[in-house]
């Protein structure tokens, strides 16, 4: 029973993991280039299609979708698949999802029309969080303190909108990492550097318009949660503490890596039944606590920058049972899902 897989060759995330895995384990394979019109034909050969996509490409963002949808429509495997795919870096859909399954999430608030928007800031009460529907590592999310705060953003958000790529927060990322000692001195020099340049043509600059999304704020977090789940049969992950002067955990690179007493079961147990009702093979959840130390979930994602894990001591699986030992290839666990629905499929 012969099986080959198609490669998206990315620079990125869980590629080079993949052809490792496939050259340690004889599994045929081909590297292939979606951007091309004649991708279909690419794959003609192929049982399946594994791309890590890039949130800020503007060509992966036209292609990657509506690529993996058809071809799993077609009744190829794919990774990421639908169930995955169709909601990542878009905070708008995750709020729809997770309500709908009746999840423990933030309470999150979207507007369509400046009327409802403005009418709510006056009925509700303060702080809130404002975020773009798409980014990562806390860009395009920001405190708001008050009623002319979120009026100011409700103005610009139907009117000129905002660019999902904010030069400004870059700049105070690499400066608070320059202070930390977490960036060389060159490698500092090289960031100002690109900053002052245009955006590449690669990246994408429409402007986020015609609508507002808040999130209730949830205070005394001095971190947040970061567990990934896997096959819907193992956890792992990571706490992420606050920036200093800052409710924002994501992107600080300060970590620690969890352990087995670093989770209350409560927690694990949540992540791993919202999995299951998620039907996603790939999930990464963002968590903190409510002031009775309820987890919530802020939002989730398939993909996430997969070397922050690879020391990570253990997993639990879906028995919240903890299995010691480094994760260098958790990434593997992907591939031989795919595989395994390879199989079922012949």
């Amino acid at each position: 029973m012969s099986i080959k897989i198609g490669i998206q060759d990315t620079p990125i995330g869980f590629t080079q993991n993949w052809i490792n895995y496939c050259k340690k384990h004889n599994i045929d394979y081909k590297l292939v280039d979606c951007t091309k019109s004649n991708i279909i034909q690419q794959l003609e050969d192929c049982d399946a299609l594994m791309w890590h996509h890039d949130l800020l490409l503007i060509k992966d963002n036209l292609i990657a979708k509506r690529l993996l949808f058809a071809l799993e429509h077609s009744g190829k495997v794919v990774f990421p698949d639908f169930f995955c795919n169709w909601h990542y870096d878009d905070k708008v859909a995750q709020k729809y999802l997770l309500e709908a399954i009746n999840a423990p999430v933030v309470p999150t608030y979207v507007f369509y029309d400046k009327k409802d928007a403005l009418s709510w800031i006056e009925e509700t009460d303060f702080p809130k969080v404002f975020k773009l529907k798409g980014g990562a590592g806390s860009a395009n999310v920001r405190l708001v303190d008050n009623k002319i705060q979120a009026t100011k953003l409700v103005k610009i958000a139907f009117n000129k909108g905002f660019s999902p790529i904010s030069k400004r927060y870059y700049l105070k990322e690499y400066i608070r990492g320059f202070r930390l000692k977490k960036v060389s001195t060159i490698r500092f020099i090289k960031n100002l550097v690109l900053l002052l340049k245009p955006l590449k043509s690669s990246f994408i600059k429409q402007k986020e318009s015609n609508y507002i999304y808040f999130q209730d704020y949830i205070p005394d977090n001095k971190s947040d949660f970061r567990i990934v789940v896997v096959n819907q049969k193992m956890a792992f992950g990571l706490e992420r503490y606050n920036r200093e002067n800052d409710f924002r955990a994501s992107g600080s690179g300060n970590f620690k890596y969890l352990g087995e007493h670093d989770v209350e079961s409560e927690t694990l147990k949540m992540v791993f039944e919202v999995t299951k009702k998620l039907n996603m093979n790939s999930v990464a959840y963002d968590i903190v606590y409510d002031k009775n130390k309820k987890p919530l979930i802020i939002e989730i994602t398939y993909a996430f920058v997969s070397k922050a894990y690879n020391k990570c001591p253990g997993y639990w699986d879906n028995q919240l049972v903890w299995n010691g030992g480094l994760l260098e290839n958790y990434q593997d666990w992907m591939i031989e899902q795919v595989i395994k629905k390879i199989k079922e499929k012949q």
